[in-house]
């Protein structure tokens, strides 16, 4: 995870120094060449590659929670459990 990070800072650091930078083309040429061997680099793809099935195993939990969630949310707001009968029914007749 700290590995991610720091990959994740020193991106956003060299995509700020491109942005920023007034060194001209040469070294935008340069920033770009060594993002894309980083990028390319074996062991970061790896990376990349874990962090998606990652999310895709954590995704139908996140999905419940979710739904809990929202389903909590409404019975707050109206009072109400999603089982209970539409207001005006009648379920005694």
């Amino acid at each position: 995870m700290a590995a991610r990070l720091i990959f994740g800072l020193g991106v956003g650091l060299a995509a700020g120094y491109v942005l920023g930078t007034r060194a001209g083309r040469a070294k935008y040429t340069e920033i770009k060449a060594r993002a894309n061997d980083v990028w390319h680099d074996p062991h970061v793809q790896k990376a990349v590659s874990d962090a998606g099935d990652l999310v895709r195993e954590a995704a139908p939990v996140v999905q419940e929670k979710i739904a809990d969630v929202a389903k909590a949310a409404k019975e707050k707001v109206t009072g109400s459990s999603s089982d209970a009968a539409p207001a005006g029914s009648s379920s005694d007749k």
